[in-house]
């Protein structure tokens, strides 16, 4: 993917401050132009909702408040009667510890100010040319240097070329997805080096506090890291499984247009999903501790099991209440399905209002019944599904000979793909 240089007359303190949102900005003469302002704006935000400062600025913090809180800790037991014979409270501490916790707050506070604004904004630029006004602007003319930003969504290629390897925005300067990746695998391990501080220098009694209120600090920051870091990864992942269903969506509709064969079917372990390996990590590092204390008994077995099994159970019940669910909505001949707005250009005369619907199948075919109206698919249509996904509900596509498509989701996919096979529409 490219990196855009930023536009004309965008100075360095432009560069430093926040851009608006896309939806402010004017649309520009092309697809290019726009791909450019973009990629710079990103990269604005991700450099403000992800940059290495932040982490400086956070080791900062965390030092001055657990000085304060350490400092106020001590004389505060004291004085709940839990210090040493004869123990006085240090007056200077119980002022200073707290000036210097507050003080230290009130600056942290002032400087994550637009950390909110920052994460909205990543999250929109970085979808900023998903837009479909921004998909139908013209073409820019290539000058040959650097990937060409027509190829970084697959709707502007489909006709023709190569799909970009990794399609998407690039941010001008900004944070590259490893950070982020770093950030939540390292946050969480913080996390337990806290708790176990915290659990190792505190007995439970007042006498105890001071020793570990020092540490509170380090497990409150890490909590709302590791929260914040997951919440980056998810939207990245989100935002990886839209593209994944683009590349799908395109590559199915070459096939049905005669542009392209159809691919051979991957191998089973290229369609294994890695998401609950940090999951199976969590079950074997309950018992490699429970095995280091030298506790290794049956319930340390279950409690690993569970950690793993329990999410899993979980994961895949939820596919299976919401593939029941669309199977008992569409009837004996049906399914249930939700029409979405499609995300690109009208390719076609035919328009579905987006809402509940029912992908009804039967002798003379298949028929899309939204908001009471009944929508023949005709012969010679065709069917692509996208990408399988770990939370989502799965996206389908319903391609019709005048060129036009509708977007469905629904969970029931091997129903979906079954009324389609018996109705002779093509699925590739």
């Amino acid at each position: 993917m490219t990196s855009a240089a930023a536009p004309a007359g965008t100075t360095a303190r432009d560069r430093r401050s926040l851009p608006p949102f896309p939806e402010e900005v004017s649309l520009p003469a092309t697809f290019g132009d726009w791909y450019d302002t973009a990629a710079d704006a990103l990269g604005r935000a991700e450099r403000r909702d992800s940059g290495a400062v932040r982490l400086l600025a956070g080791a900062a913090m965390l030092a001055g408040v657990s000085a304060g809180v350490g400092l106020l800790a001590e004389p505060l037991v004291v004085l709940a009667g839990a210090g040493a014979p004869g123990e006085t409270a240090d007056v200077p501490s119980l002022v200073i510890g707290p000036v210097l916790a507050l003080g230290v707050l009130a600056w942290w506070f002032w400087y994550r100010r637009d950390w909110g604004r920052a994460r909205r904004l990543r999250h929109a630029w970085s979808r900023a040319v998903r837009d479909p006004r921004v998909l139908a602007l013209p073409a820019r003319r290539h000058d040959g240097q650097g990937p060409d930003p027509e190829a970084q969504h697959d709707f502007r290629v489909r006709e023709s070329g190569d799909f970009a390897p990794f399609p998407g925005l690039r941010g001008t300067g900004g944070v590259s997805g490893g950070l982020d990746m770093v950030r939540a695998g390292v946050y969480p391990l913080l996390v337990l080096v806290a708790l176990v501080a915290v659990s190792a220098s505190w007995d439970g009694g007042l006498g105890g506090l001071a020793t570990a209120a020092p540490v509170l600090p380090l497990l409150v920051v890490t909590l709302c890291a590791t929260a914040r870091a997951w919440r980056r990864v998810a939207d990245s992942v989100a935002l990886v499984g839209l593209q994944n269903d683009d590349r799908r969506r395109w590559t199915g509709w070459r096939v049905l247009t005669g542009r392209a064969a159809p691919a051979p079917a991957a191998s089973w372990y290229r369609r294994v999903s890695w998401v609950m390996l940090p999951v199976a990590l969590g079950a074997a590092a309950v018992l490699v501790a429970r095995v280091a204390a030298g506790e290794m008994t049956g319930g340390a077995v279950v409690a690993g099991l569970l950690v793993c099994a329990v999410p899993a159970a979980l994961l895949l019940g939820s596919f299976a209440v919401r593939s029941a669910r669309a199977r008992s909505g569409g009837g004996t001949d049906g399914v249930a399905v939700q029409v979405l707005p499609d995300d690109v250009p009208p390719l076609g005369p035919t328009v579905v209002a987006p809402g509940p619907a029912v992908l009804r199948g039967g002798g003379e075919g298949v028929e899309l019944v939204a908001g009471g109206v009944a929508l023949p698919v005709p012969a010679g249509s065709g069917l692509v599904s996208g990408e399988p996904h770990v939370l989502a509900t799965r996206s389908h596509w319903l391609v019709l000979p005048d060129g036009s498509q509708v977007a469905l989701r629904c969970a029931a996919v091997r129903r979906v793909r079954e009324l389609a096979g018996e109705a002779g529409l093509r699925v590739p």
